[in-house]
């Protein structure tokens, strides 16, 4: 399954890309609203799911029972104090969303250090507001995770705070004495490669070790001014000192297995737990009193694997299968369970707790799980650890329906506080992929629903529609008259995706659809479909907007079902408009040419949104500026209040990966804005719905959330 080029930031980097924007963080200002912190009254509630993504990282808290850090891929960080049995987002001041590895040190254990990439950030009050240690960025001294090229990456030295190692995707490992304020090189590969790992011996302090993509471990003995390259294989991921002992070393060389040494690194001797599949192992650990307990874990595709020894990597048992919580992580209820468990998904990391070595948790692909007896039993933890990438959300009544990448449509009968999935319920291999829009109409008192999906396997379908007529008990999915290729030429992300659907709202068996993608040779390309029969079938329109490169603008005109509004990006973009159910098109807008996302009011007010927000109320003929952003945020997110167009709410991204972005409300039609961006952990939000039924503004792009208005 391809889980991880799910994740929405990924992808909006090749939009941005693409794009050739460069984004600055900048603070608004007058009808721009501050960009101070925000205002405490603006409450967020979390109201997702925990699980379906990839976590990277996870450690114990040395002292405090219960509190277990973990970061994941697009979300940042999560905090726990309850052994994982709910979790919350810490983010706050966090330099980005994509963190790769943890540390926590041993003498201070409030301050936690998190390897991202776009620095390290520094927390020391247990993860609650985050610093970005200085010319640690990209950039500058790039001090920074990497997906694929980070493990554990930060070491600090347990008898002095100040002394910081930490292992860089470029193949350096960097010293810092003074708590990350400056830094110096103290190892450098001579061949290119990554250095996935580093660790201080807790016996001997001074005494440093690095886990190398070319040379194996390397190992210096005064603090890191002179080193050894020591007699292992190559590639090593990782590299455990046996706390209890200080001389014995377990590392981990990927497909060349665990390797162990009883002489403080100086001979080596293999101990795999798993020589016959050659699965990837990512991690070694070992107990904090007992040299011979130590755990490992492996991946091979996306089948994760925990092994564990007593004797000292002589023998090992397996116990790869957990108990999964559908209460929690409602994705997939029907996959296949033996005595009620499932297999492991791709693991990532593997911590102990160091006051009780039973205590274990993995974070990884989907499902993070904890351990109470080492290893022997595993169940998912990850409530509150919301890492779905979200991509839309829809209401009928007090029901909520919400698309997500990967995992499906899943719906909420009580605003959020608990989710059941609608499909895909298991593995399926023309439905299981990207969830983009949906759509929800009454017939007859039940739920219609239409979603646009991208599956994984291409090689069945590549996009199409599920179609359910009884609120989601059964569907049917469709093809008929969609492209049968990805297109790929002037796409936002490298293929084109239905990512656009909206309803007539005068006749809801009239549907529109949008993917991305020019025509080319003997292929007709992407651009606006429509379906006369509730999404059954579709036809491509006669004509097409002269950019067929889009994101989320497709709006149809509630006051005339033949004026369709597309908001095009790149070459030729801005809106265009058809007056004629798109036999012919026209730009009327072009004042940005990056048009995010298009809104047609119950008055026929017209809205589209680049940089900032932008009104016509004479079907599109004319247009007003109703925001004077001056920063280089892009509006993604627009929500017009259903019952007073005075009321208008936006939010503002920078589509990289850091954690900069904003949420704006104006009750004047635009002539003042107010940040309500409040205490939402994830700032940047690409879809913004309102339920008039519950007075609740909903926000979603990694993560969900809501707020009372």
């Amino acid at each position: 399954m391809i889980t991880n080029p799910k994740q929405i930031v990924s992808l909006i980097l090749i939009a941005a890309s693409l794009a050739g924007f460069c984004f600055a963080d900048a603070s608004m200002m007058s009808t721009e609203a501050s960009a101070k912190e925000p205002a405490v009254e603006f409450d967020w509630q979390w109201c997702g799911w925990g699980g379906g993504g990839f976590y990277q990282a996870s450690v114990f808290h040395p002292v405090k029972e219960g509190v277990i850090y973990m970061s994941g891929d697009v979300a940042g960080v999560y905090k726990t104090e309850d052994f994982g049995k709910q979790w919350r987002m810490i983010n706050h001041g966090l330099t980005s969303h994509e963190v790769y590895s943890l540390a926590i040190d041993p003498k201070n254990p409030e301050t936690i250090y998190a390897s991202t990439v776009l620095g390290l950030s520094k927390s020391t009050d247990g993860g609650e507001h985050w610093t970005t240690s200085p010319n640690t960025g990209p950039k500058q001294l790039a001090i920074i995770g990497q997906r694929n090229k980070t493990i554990h990456s930060i070491a600090v030295d347990p008898a002095n705070s100040n002394v910081v190692y930490a292992s860089t995707p470029a193949g350096k490992i960097y010293k810092s004495e003074d708590g990350t304020q400056t830094w110096s090189v103290v190892y450098a590969l001579k061949q290119a490669g990554a250095i996935y790992s580093v660790a201080v011996n807790p016996k001997k302090t001074s005494q440093v070790l690095g886990a190398t993509q070319t040379a194996g471990i390397v190992l210096s003995d005064d603090g890191g001014k002179t080193w050894t390259e020591l007699n292992t294989p190559a590639n090593a991921a990782h590299v455990a000192v046996a706390p209890g002992d200080g001389k014995t070393l377990y590392g981990s060389f990927f497909t060349n297995g665990v390797h162990k040494s009883v002489d403080g690194g100086q001979t080596w001797t293999p101990c795999d737990p798993d020589a016959k599949n050659k699965a990837r192992v990512i991690q070694v650990s070992v107990d904090s009193s007992d040299p011979n307990r130590v755990y490992c874990i492996s991946s091979s595709e996306w089948t994760g694997r925990f092994f564990a020894s007593n004797d000292g990597g002589v023998t090992w048992s397996e116990n790869s299968r957990i108990k999964p919580n559908y209460k929690e992580d409602p994705t997939l209820p029907d996959e296949p369970r033996q005595n009620g468990l499932i297999p492991m998904s791709g693991l990532a990391a593997l911590a102990i707790n160091p006051n009780n070595p039973d205590h274990l948790y993995i974070s990884g692909n989907w499902r993070s799980v904890f351990s109470n007896d080492g290893g022997k039993t595993w169940e998912e933890r990850v409530h509150g650890a919301d890492i779905t990438c979200f991509s839309d959300i829809r209401f009928s009544g007090n029901r909520a329906y919400a698309t997500a990448m990967d995992e499906g449509l899943l719906v909420s009968d009580n605003a959020g506080s608990s989710w059941s999935q609608v499909w895909p319920r298991a593995y399926e291999q023309n439905l299981s992929g990207h969830n983009w829009q949906v759509s929800v109409t009454q017939n007859k008192g039940v739920d219609r629903i239409v979603s646009t999906v991208t599956p994984w396997n291409k090689t069945v379908r590549n996009n199409a529609v599920v179609i359910s007529e009884d609120g989601g008990k059964t569907n049917k999915i469709s093809d008929a008259g969609l492209p049968d290729y990805m297109p790929k030429l002037n796409t936002m992300w490298g293929e084109g995706y239905m990512r656009a659907l909206t309803v007539d709202p005068n006749n809801p068996k009239i549907l529109y659809a949008g993917i991305d993608g020019d025509a080319e040779a003997g292929k007709r390309g992407g651009g606006v479909f429509k379906s006369g029969d509730g999404g059954y079938t579709w036809k491509q329109l006669p004509n097409q907007p002269g950019s067929r490169r889009m994101f989320y603008g497709l709006a149809v005109d509630p006051t005339d079902s033949n004026r369709i509004y597309w908001g095009g990006c790149g070459k030729d973009g801005g809106l265009w408009r058809t007056e004629d159910g798109g036999n012919s098109w026209e730009k009327v807008f072009a004042g940005e040419t990056w048009i995010w996302n298009a809104v047609a009011g119950k008055d026929g007010a017209a809205y589209c949104t680049g940089k900032n927000v932008w009104r016509s109320v004479d079907q599109g003929n004319t247009w007003q500026q109703i925001s004077h952003f001056s920063n280089n945020r892009s509006l993604s997110g627009l929500q017009v209040h259903p019952d007073n167009p005075k009321i208008i709410w936006i939010s503002a991204t920078n589509w990289s990966t850091d954690t900069d972005g904003a949420i704006y409300k104006t009750i004047d039609g635009g002539a003042t804005w107010q940040d309500i961006t409040g205490n939402i952990p994830y700032r940047k939000p690409i879809v913004l719905r309102y339920n008039p039924v519950t007075s609740e503004l909903w926000a979603a792009g990694v993560t969900l959330f809501k707020l009372k208005q």
